[in-house]
């Protein structure tokens, strides 16, 4: 892994963040002050970006290629959209990691450390907290919908298997 800070002057860079759903309501005064606790990271081809166990309150948003998600060693899902978003159950309940997530090919990611909102106060932390909590909740609720979709397929699976078992 590669890392290196965000320079609050490019403002390619800002431009390009702001086209993500959790950086577009921010205003121009905020952004750059959350930014100041997030590094840029550039992971190689199947290079490991969270490891399931690990605790840290890291997360990610993907600005370029694409991570495969692993759960007890099977895969069990990817994230290739820019500006997909993952790490963040760790930066809401500080509890050990559900997930490895691997880049599947070289990616560049931002991860920003959750314990920005310790460093921010009064209303723009309240501002700041509402906003990341409704995007991550907009994000696990689309998750559960899925898992949900998933596990009715593989209901009528069982089902479909449970009438082609013989009968003694």
């Amino acid at each position: 892994m590669k890392e290196f800070s965000f320079d609050p002057t490019d403002k390619d860079t800002l431009a390009r963040l702001r086209q993500m759903p959790v950086f577009d309501a921010m205003d121009a005064e905020h952004l750059p002050q959350v930014l100041k606790y997030a590094k840029f990271r550039r992971f190689d081809r199947n290079e490991i970006i969270i490891r399931e166990g690990d605790t840290d309150q890291l997360v990610y948003f993907l600005i370029e290629g694409s991570c495969q998600v692993n759960v007890d060693g099977i895969d069990v899902g990817s994230i290739s959209q820019i500006g997909g978003v993952f790490g963040e159950m760790g930066m809401i309940d500080q509890k050990p990691r559900s997930a490895t997530i691997l880049a599947e090919k070289a990616s560049l990611c931002l991860a920003l450390d959750g314990s920005f909102l310790d460093h921010m106060k009064g209303v723009d932390k309240l501002a700041a907290q509402a906003l990341f909590y409704r995007i991550f909740s907009e994000i696990l609720s689309a998750r559960i919908r899925d898992a949900n979709s998933k596990l009715l397929l593989l209901d009528d699976e069982i089902g479909d298997l449970a009438v082609k078992l013989p009968t003694f």
